[in-house]
């Protein structure tokens, strides 16, 4: 069994994630809740999204073939370079999402879940999944990448937002896509 759908996915979910609005909230949600509490409603949230991501990739996986799942994965996955690079990032931080009267623990989940909900990651996700066709190991992938960057966030967003420029960021983050999506281009049309 090759663990290349996991690694595939860990590596471009994660580094998606750098700098993007939920990683914000994230941090903005741990300075007002126990650290605990936090990673636990952000794992959750991730876990569910992330699975509907893989159902719905790996249901396309069923009903289209691999080359035409590949060749819009790879153009997806360029699409999402160019959205890093020039898509406009939402500045609201989602915290009053949540309600009141929710305990901490569904503030947090409701108002990452709503944040990340058709966002470029989950998005990715689906078409990793269409691309491997492996749908647990990318959702592993894809889930334990979210919830290592979001753990960061919580320890050292203060740090990431002094000693980081977020253009440095925001491009690295583009090139990842842009690169995915060239390589799969790559593997796609080698003869």
């Amino acid at each position: 069994m090759s663990l290349a759908p996991f690694l595939a996915a860990l590596t471009v979910i994660a580094l998606a994630e750098l700098g993007d609005k939920t990683q914000l909230l994230t941090f903005g949600l741990a300075t007002r809740y126990p650290f605990w509490t936090v990673i636990s409603a952000v794992a959750s949230a991730t876990a569910l999204l992330m699975g509907i991501a893989v159902i719905l990739g790996g249901f396309l996986n069923q009903l289209i073939p691999l080359f035409y799942l590949q060749l819009f994965a790879g153009t997806l996955f360029i699409l999402f370079g160019f959205w890093t690079l020039f898509g406009k990032e939402d500045k609201d931080d989602g915290e009053e999402q949540g309600g009141a009267g929710k305990g901490a623990f569904g503030i947090v989940f409701s108002s990452f879940f709503l944040a990340e909900l058709g966002d470029k990651t989950q998005l990715a996700t689906l078409a990793l999944t269409a691309k491997y066709g492996a749908p647990v190991l990318v959702w592993a992938g894809a889930t334990l990448g979210m919830i290592v960057v979001n753990g960061l966030s919580i320890l050292a967003g203060g740090w990431l937002g002094k000693h980081l420029a977020p253009r440095l960021i925001k491009y690295v983050g583009a090139a990842v896509f842009i690169l995915f999506g060239l390589w799969t281009f790559f593997e796609l049309f080698r003869a």
